[in-house]
Formats: C-alpha cells, structure tokens, sequence
C-alpha cells in the first residue's frame, strides 16, 4: 500500500536561522544545511525513531498537537477587536458557512478576506508584485563549528518541533507509518536540495493536520487526497510565490491571523477531544498540553519538545502507580 506523507519547511527552523545565521556565507550556510539533513538520515537509518515512537502515548500526542494549534486560534480575538468589521464578518460567515456548504466553507471565507478590506479600501496594493523563481545552486562551504554550532540545533529543532509533532499527528488521526523511512526520505531530499536554499525538508505538521480532519473526508481512507491538492498547491504557489506572497502582505495583518486561526479552529477541537476525552488519565496530557502551550525555549529548545518529555513520564508515573495500587 502506498502512503502519500505531507512534508513542509521547518517553521522554527526558519527562526532560528534568521538569528543564526548572521555574517554566515551562503555557501557556510549551504553547508549547515547539508550537515543537518544528513543527521536527519542518519536518525532514520538507524530506527531509533520507530523504537521511540512506540512509546508515545496517543492523548499525549493530541495534546502536545493542540498546544502548538492553540496560539494561532487565540489570535482570533485580539484580530476581531483590531478589524470588528472584517474580521468578526468572516468569524460570522465561518460558523455559517460551515454548515451550509462544509467542504468550501474557506473557499468563501477566502473571498470575503480579500473582498471586504477591498471594500472598505483597506488593501496595501504597493505589495503586489511579480517575478518568477530562479534555481540558483551554490556549492557547500563546510565549517567545522558552524556545523556544530547551527547545524545540530537545527536537527534539533527540525526533529523536535516538526517531525515528531508530524508522527503525533498522524498518530493521534489513526494512521501509523513506520518513522524511520520517512525521516531517511526527507532527510535525503534535504541532502540533495540543499544546494539549492533548502535549509530542512520535514514532516508537516499544521498543514498535515488540517488535511487529516474530518471535515477533510469523513472516510480517513480518502483524506490522501487533500494531502495530493495541497502538494498541488505547494508547487504552484511556489511558481507564483511573489504574488501570494504580496496578496497576503497587502491584507490587514488581522485578516491574516483571523484566516489563519479559523482553519485551525477544527483541528484544534479535535485534537482537545483526543488528549482529554479519557476521564482517568487526564493529568499527562494537560500537563504536555500547557508546558506545550506555554512556548518556553528552555535551553533553546522548542516547548514541544518539553510537552512531550513531561508528558510521558507523567503518563507513565501514573499508570506505574496505578498497577501498584491494583496489585494491593
């Protein structure tokens, strides 16, 4: 059987080498990449990955996915209080239209984000722009501590805060492929298309998990085929990705989080529903979900990571302790 996997960019990735990569070389920075990704197949190869996600309790998954969703869903609020008029229109015609025309509900609400700023003459169209991608390949310069230095907080990052939260999520809409060749087949596209500014190709995390709702298919059989839409997408929205960029720069930045929060609103809910829907064992998951939640970078690694340590021991002390009390 054929599995079609969702695979993105490394979002804290990105963020961490805006900071880091200060004064590097592109070629220095090239080098990185390729050190990084390279890790990332060495992960995969040796199947530490598929003995490790065993472990990982399925409520503690969903809870460490709902504390990641959770900052983009609050941003609803402060959005509707900055544009009441625009915003609060499209959380209004979301909760409608979701019930009258599901799978297009974000077809419309798309429209109304670009129709109702236009107007109410509330567009920046000075962002608007066009020009196509050009494919520029720059060879490696590999730097010892560069590598060291950026490079494995990168693995770090890219595993902690995408790949692994990419597994629960899959894990926690009950699909459960085998870690260690999806960490060896991005890692290897990574490997390859570093030359070209591919800085980490990972598991997709938020964007897999709104193509693995329910309200994608009620048939998780047939939800592939919004992960093939999407990949669709991706590769057209990168022949055009000036211009989508500018549509979504020319939008008021409340419209953008507005948007962005209520195609997660779902996924958030379900993935509540998962982590918490077990009366007896609520403690782990609440405690990954709100370490998660929470963004703490202890040791400048991601609160995801965190989430999920806390919430397996948690999970684990308590049924430690609950067969101890069985046994008495």
């Amino acid at each position: 059987m054929i599995s079609i996997i969702f695979t993105a960019w490394s979002t804290p990735g990105i963020a961490l080498l805006i900071v880091a990569l200060q004064g590097v070389s592109l070629a220095q920075a090239v080098g990185v990449f390729i050190f990084s990704s390279a890790l990332i197949v060495l992960f995969g190869l040796t199947g530490i990955s598929d003995r490790l996600i065993k472990y990982i309790p399925v409520s503690v998954a969903a809870a460490i996915l709902a504390g990641i969703l959770l900052k983009f869903v609050l941003a609803v609020m402060p959005a509707v209080y900055q544009q009441p008029i625009i915003a609060g229109s499209l959380v209004i015609a979301f909760f409608v239209l979701r019930y009258l025309t599901p799978r297009f509900v974000f077809f419309w609400v798309l429209l109304l984000a670009l129709g109702l700023p236009a107007l109410m003459q509330d567009l920046d169209f000075t962002q608007l722009s066009f020009s196509m991608p050009a494919w520029v390949w720059v060879w490696p310069e590999f730097d010892l501590s560069l590598m060291i230095g950026i490079g494995i907080p990168l693995f770090v990052v890219t595993m902690v805060s995408q790949n692994l939260p990419g597994i629960m999520m899959l894990r926690s809409n009950g699909y459960a492929p085998p870690m260690s060749p999806l960490l060896t087949t991005t890692g290897l596209a990574g490997l390859i298309l570093a030359p070209l500014g591919a800085f980490a190709i990972n598991l997709a995390a938020i964007t897999a998990a709104i193509c693995q709702s329910p309200d994608v298919d009620p048939d998780s059989s047939q939800r592939y085929k919004a992960a093939v839409a999407g990949g669709i997408f991706y590769l057209l929205a990168g022949l055009a990705s000036s211009v989508i960029v500018g549509l979504f720069l020319m939008l008021p930045a409340a419209v953008t989080a507005t948007i962005a929060g209520l195609a997660l609103l779902p996924v958030l809910s379900s993935n509540m529903f998962k982590a918490f829907s077990d009366a007896d064992n609520q403690l782990p998951p609440i405690l990954a979900f709100l370490t998660t939640a929470s963004g703490t970078h202890f040791f400048g690694i991601n609160s995801s990571f965190w989430g999920l340590l806390i919430g397996i021991v948690a999970f684990y002390l308590a049924r430690h302790f609950k067969a101890k009390q069985a046994v008495k």
